[in-house]
Order: structure tokens, then C-alpha cells, then sequence
């Protein structure tokens, strides 16, 4: 059994993802997030050389906008009035990111604002593909009856959770998504700049819903103002309130230990090797070092068995500290091709795992592998002054 673990710690929401025994992820939840709110923003600068505007959504608050994510009809101008949605929450310096495509997420499908029709790549299969696609086509057509904004071709991605999902519970789903988005920009048309027009639900309240959603999962919290917050979107028998006076949720599962170990640079491994993690400013580092485990037997076999075990756990500390950004990796050097070849496969695998975009680039002359990963949140390191045990 899995669990999601949601604590409370003064202003922050911190939930705690368990795959078996396992702690796979860590999520810091902030009070004044926007992540998936929309407005109606006025652009209030276009710099054409980076192909990207500002828009603000707010008269104190200016937002990045790359111009790869509008596509309307009408050309961007300063001033201009477009719906955007707050994509990346602002990290250090920089600025929110909006996008022009507006999205809603169900439980089975996210709808969006361009026409593209895309299937989760963990659902294999051609003939449930296929089927998944014939039944956004058909809801598609039920919801051209009552559409209002015939300018926009509306598209999906479907979910993963789909594949199991009975035809008419997908068709409903979609076409209640369609006519609340179409709505909902419908009605922007009409509203001022910094208009509201969608407040997405706390992050933390959607984190639960989707794990909840799962059948090997069960959620729970200690705080009662959290789950009584759940319940009014969705059905609380759906999650479980720990209500034990003697030991709490955090001491229940050592979270502060954990939050801890997520939090130092060394990582130890089961062989004896170790990693190290280095966040910086431009990107973050990972060393592996031998440490005790070679001693004596340093053949490229056993070598590649090490690396191995570090990729493994390199793909879980990424998820576990979200770490995003360009990441670069420096394993123990292996000079046999088929051996690096095999590691680099088995990166691969251990990162689609991660529910965020992770590209595994290219492994350098100098032997350092690079990746990549989207920036949606704050890293852990970032929040860890909020985090207090």
C-alpha cells in the first residue's frame, strides 16, 4: 500500500509521498501560490528578440509569456488583452511564467485550448489508444451543440487513469471540462484587465484528490482544518483523519528525519558509494564517489552494478528534492561503451517515472551526463526554511 501523508507546519501545507516504505516525494505547499489560476492579463511589454511578452495580472504583478504559447488570431501589442494562466510559480528572482493555453484538469483527461489530442505514454496499448481517442471524438461532437467561443479548436490529454475508466464516465468528464473552459473564456471576453477568472483549488487539496484517486493509495492527514477544506470539493470519505493523541502523523512516519536526510548534500548507498548533491544558481550538480565500495574489485562489470544503483537513486532524490532545470550527473568513469550504453538505458527508465517532464540529453566527451527538468515548483531546498519540526 502506498500513502500520501499531508501535515501541516504554521503557513505550510507539506505532503509526503510513500511508494511502499519508500519516500519518493516531497511537496511544499505555499498560501500564496497561483499555480493554475487564470486572469485576464493586459501585456505590458513585447520582447521580440527572445520571442517572449510580460503580462501582468495584477497592477503590482508581471508575468513571463513565451509567444510559443499564443495562438491567436490576433497579433500581441502592448496592451492587449489575453486569458493566461500562471504555469510556474515565481522561484527566487524570476518571475511567474503564464501560458495562452488554458487548461483544466479532470481526473481522466486535461482539457486544453489548442487542437491536439495526446495519450499518456504509460497507456501502451493501440487498441485502448485508439478507443480513448474515438471517445474524445465523440464528446467533442456532443459539445459542438452548446459551444460559444468557435474560435478555439479545443484539444486533450488523455490520463493515464483513463485506460481503466468505463466510455461514458470519460464522455462526461470531457464535456463537462469543455463547457466549464469554454465558459469560463466566453465570459473573459467581456471582463477588464486583472480580471479573475478561475482560482484553481489549493494545490495541496489537488495533490490529494489525485492520489486519493488511486487505487493503491490511501491518504491521510493529522489536521482537521485540511480535511475538512477537502471536503468541501470533494467527498472526505475519500481520504482518512489520523486522530491519534499520542503519537503524531510526523513522529508516526519520522517525517522530520526524512525531511532532513532530503535536505543533505551526501546520499549513502546500500554498496557503499555515495552521492553528492550540489544545487546551484545555474544548475545542479551530482557527484558519484566510490566511497567503500571498491576495494579491490574494480572491474567494469561491478562498476556498472554501482552506477546503477546510483541512477536509481539519483531519479528518486530528483523527485524526492524537486530538482528542475539543467541537472549533470558525473558517474564513476567506465571506459567500455556497452556498459555506458546499458546505464544510460537504464536512466532513462528510472526517470518516466517522474510524473514531471525528465529528459535524459547526452552523456559529454568528459563523461558527465546532462539532464533536464521542467520547472514547475519550488525545489526543496528553497522551501526549507518554511519546514520547521
Amino acid at each position: 500500500m502506498n500513502r500520501f501523508v499531508v501535515v501541516k507546519k504554521d503557513k505550510v501545507k507539506i505532503g509526503y509521498y510513500f511508494e511502499g516504505n519508500k519516500l519518493t516525494d516531497i511537496n511544499c505547499y505555499e498560501e500564496d501560490s497561483l499555480l493554475g489560476n487564470v486572469y485576464v492579463g493586459r501585456v505590458s511589454n513585447i520582447l521580440n528578440n527572445i520571442n517572449a511578452a510580460f503580462v501582468d495580472v495584477s497592477a503590482d504583478l508581471s508575468c513571463y509569456l513565451s509567444l510559443e504559447d499564443y495562438r491567436g488570431k490576433e497579433k500581441l501589442k502592448i496592451g492587449s488583452l489575453i486569458p493566461v494562466q500562471i504555469s510556474k510559480d515565481s522561484i527566487k528572482t524570476k518571475q511567474p511564467s503564464v501560458t495562452a493555453d488554458i487548461s483544466l484538469t479532470g481526473k481522466n483527461v486535461v482539457i486544453h485550448t489548442y487542437e491536439m489530442v495526446g495519450i499518456s505514454s504509460k497507456i501502451k496499448e493501440n487498441e485502448v489508444r485508439e478507443r480513448l481517442k474515438s471517445v474524445f471524438a465523440d464528446a467533442l461532437k456532443a459539445f459542438d451543440i452548446v459551444k460559444k467561443c468557435r474560435d478555439i479548436s479545443y484539444g486533450a490529454v488523455i490520463r493515464t487513469d483513463a485506460a481503466g475508466a468505463a466510455y461514458e464516465v470519460i464522455k462526461d468528464e470531457i464535456i463537462a471540462l469543455l463547457t466549464r473552459l469554454d465558459d469560463m473564456l466566453y465570459g473573459a471576453r467581456y471582463l477588464k484587465a486583472y480580471s479573475k477568472i478561475y482560482i484553481n483549488e489549493p494545490a495541496y487539496i489537488k495533490s490529494m484528490n489525485e492520489y486519493a484517486g488511486r487505487e493503491d493509495t490511501e491518504v491521510v492527514t493529522d489536521d482537521k482544518d485540511i480535511y475538512e477544506e477537502y471536503a468541501e470539493y470533494y467527498n472526505e470519505a475519500d481520504i482518512r483523519l489520523y486522530n491519534d493523541e499520542m503519537v503524531s502523523l510526523a513522529n508516526l512516519y519520522n517525517l522530520k528525519s526524512l525531511t532532513d536526510k532530503a535536505l543533505n548534500k551526501k546520499v549513502y548507498l546500500n554498496s557503499g558509494a555515495y552521492l553528492v548533491i550540489e544545487p546551484t544558481e545555474a544548475m545542479t550538480v551530482i557527484d558519484v564517489n566510490s566511497g567503500k565500495a571498491i576495494r579491490g574489485n574494480n572491474t567494469e562489470e561491478y562498476i556498472y552494478k554501482i552506477n546503477n544503483e546510483a541512477a536509481k537513486e539519483i531519479a528518486r532524490q530528483i523527485r524526492l528534492r524537486n530538482l528542475s532545470g539543467i541537472i549533470v550527473i558525473d558517474f564513476i568513469n567506465m571506459k567500455n561503451v556497452d556498459y555506458n550504453k546499458m546505464l544510460m538505458d537504464d536512466l532513462n527508465e528510472y526517470v518516466a517515472k517522474d510524473s514531471i517532464p525528465t529528459n535524459v540529453v547526452d552523456i559529454t566527451k568528459l563523461g558527465l551526463v546532462e539532464l533536464t527538468r521542467k520547472k514547475i515548483r519550488k525545489p526543496l531546498h528553497e522551501m526549507a526554511h518554511l519546514i520547521k519540526y
